[in-house]
């Protein structure tokens, strides 16, 4: 447990420092995605979904995405190091 709480506090540092990296990809590259899923939750809420509901159905889709990119090893720690995160300091940053 301590060895891949270790490797998710490095991917998280790694993410992190790509975030800052001027060579990386900048956040607002992620503007045209981030309409589109507010777009479609959106939908969702005026529908009358539940909140909760629509927070599953993200997960699920970040779940989908990590299946995608072949990198389904490395989210249960990282949703572990997220969570603890929150739950000590409130925020994720």
């Amino acid at each position: 447990m301590e060895e891949s709480d270790g490797n998710s506090r490095k991917l998280l540092r790694r993410l992190h420092e790509l975030m800052l990296d001027e060579s990386s990809l900048h956040f607002s590259d992620f503007v045209e995605v981030a309409e589109a899923f507010i777009d479609s939750y959106t939908k969702f809420v005026r529908r009358g979904v539940a909140a909760p509901t629509i927070g599953v159905a993200m997960l699920g889709a970040t779940v989908n995405m990590y299946e995608m990119f072949d990198m389904t090893d490395d989210l249960p720690d990282l949703l572990r190091v997220v969570a603890d995160k929150i739950e000590r300091d409130g925020t994720l940053q």
